[in-house]
């Protein structure tokens, strides 16, 4: 599974606290982690993307909560700082299958040219599973029209990866940027991120 820990459009003090907790996290879960946002502080995340089959981190879904007076600005008088952790869906690649790939022949429904109109050289390339279909009459000869006809629709899988690819990440964006106040999954105090409520 994919792990997000992120500070939404969190200040300064949030990202010292994902930094915070990701050290915490490393003490008592497995994991590997993918990608980290550094922010401009030192020993500051904005976001963290973790790998684990650590069925234990489920549990820790949602909003935290670092107790601490900033370490950065001394007389704030804020200091309640939330961050979240989401368990984010794994991209599921499209499974394609040339051998369910159906050809059907047709004629061109192109104008003029003696060949053109008399043969049945042009291919439509069906894929039933994903429902897509490619054609292609560029070609005079049928089994040439057959290659292009699959090119086309493998074509057409890859853009479909692409674009659920695109939807993913932005469904993960926007829930890095949602963040609860309240309802505390974990509390942690002070700069020594001591936890202190379950």
């Amino acid at each position: 599974m994919l792990i997000q820990i992120s500070s939404g459009n969190g200040v300064d003090e949030v990202c010292r606290a994902i930094y915070h907790f990701l050290n915490w996290l490393e003490k008592r879960y497995s994991f590997e982690v993918v990608k980290i946002e550094y922010a401009k502080c030192k020993d500051c995340y904005k976001s963290v993307l973790l790998k684990s089959n650590d069925s234990a981190l489920l549990e820790l879904e949602g909003t935290h909560l670092w107790r601490s007076q900033s370490p950065f600005r001394a007389k704030h008088k804020r200091k309640n700082w939330y961050f979240s952790l989401n368990i984010l869906k794994e991209q599921n690649r499209i499974s394609f299958d040339e051998s369910k790939v159906v050809y059907q022949t047709m004629k061109s429904p192109k104008k003029g040219g003696q060949h053109v109109n008399t043969t049945c050289s042009g291919v439509r390339a069906v894929y039933e599973p994903l429902n897509i279909e490619a054609v292609s009459f560029d070609e005079r000869s049928q089994h040439l029209n057959k290659i292009r006809a699959l090119e086309r629709l493998i074509k057409r899988v890859q853009e479909l990866e692409l674009a659920n690819a695109f939807k993913q990440k932005s469904e993960q964006w926007q829930s890095g940027k949602e963040i609860e106040r309240g309802n505390s999954i974990l509390v942690f105090e002070k700069e020594s991120f001591i936890l202190t409520q379950i």
